[in-house]
């Protein structure tokens, strides 16, 4: 009996230690399985933080390509001069008044053209709305003032709304305006590569008062002449004294073209209440 407890005590011994190592196998093996999938899901995980990282960087090159682009557009928008827009129209807009006659265009072409020379002009949309609102507001105490200046607008304007508004800024400050045809024959007479809408010319030469002109000495006068493209020379006293006579002729025109249609006594407006009148009888 003592035989059979040993072989017994034996087995169990070996029994044990074999589940043992089977069960330290069965460890190793499973934590080899284990330390594999983690090593796997590593290699997975930089797989998509590199993937990750390229599809940010796109779409923040995208986003930025973008903002620039919008940037650009912008600054693009907001350096548009009005005059770039401009087309030349058929026919002159409805509210052309006081449109100049033949012989006017020729002192109005002839006068931009001294004007030019003696760089006392201001050319286009933007640069004429500015000059016009530095003069100031006319006022029924302001009485009669000298003219600040003389603006000549031309009439053949698609879209029409881009000098709509001049007249009406012209009158708030007191400033003679006419209208002339063609806005590439204003361009011309402006000494411009381009054709101009408006075109104000100031009753000074060489950036002198209003009166400078008949105070200065004969150095001043010699020095302020200069030679226009017809080899005439051009004076500053030339110039005030044809300025002075068109915006005579403006201030006319004005009265005899625009006036009757603000009091409301022109004849198409006459013939207009008086046919409502008849209709409504």
């Amino acid at each position: 009996m003592a035989a059979d407890d040993r072989v017994d005590v034996v087995d169990d011994k070996k029994l044990k230690k074999e589940k043992k190592s089977k069960d330290k196998s069965e460890k190793k093996e499973k934590k080899r399985s284990e330390d594999s999938g983690i090593k796997k899901d590593k290699k997975d995980k930089k797989k998509d933080k590199v993937k990750q990282d390229k599809l940010a960087r796109a779409l923040d090159a995208h986003l930025q390509a973008d903002a620039a682009a919008s940037l650009e557009a912008e600054e693009h928008e907001a350096e548009i001069d009005p005059e770039d827009i401009i087309k030349p129209a058929e026919e002159l807009v409805p509210f052309a008044l006081p449109l100049a006659d033949d012989k006017t265009h020729k002192k109005i072409y002839k006068l931009i053209k001294k004007g030019a020379k003696l760089k006392s002009i201001h050319r286009g949309v933007k640069e004429c709305e500015k000059a016009i609102k530095k003069c100031p507001p006319k006022t029924a105490a302001s009485g009669e003032i000298p003219a600040p200046g003389l603006v000549i607008i031309a009439g053949d304007i698609s879209p029409m709304d881009v000098i709509m508004h001049f007249p009406v800024l012209c009158e708030e400050h007191g400033v003679p305006y006419l209208y002339v045809r063609s806005r590439a024959d204003l361009g011309v007479a402006a000494c411009t590569k381009r054709a101009t809408s408006v075109v104000m010319l100031k009753p000074e030469g060489k950036g002198g008062a209003p009166g400078d002109a008949g105070k200065s000495s004969k150095k001043k006068d010699a020095d302020a002449e200069m030679e226009d493209a017809d080899d005439k020379k051009v004076s500053p006293e030339e110039y005030l004294d044809a300025w002075k006579d068109l915006v005579k002729t403006a201030e006319k025109q004005w009265k005899i073209q625009v006036q009757p249609w603000v009091k409301g006594t022109h004849p198409l407006q006459i013939a207009a209440r008086e046919k409502a009148r008849q209709a409504s009888a």
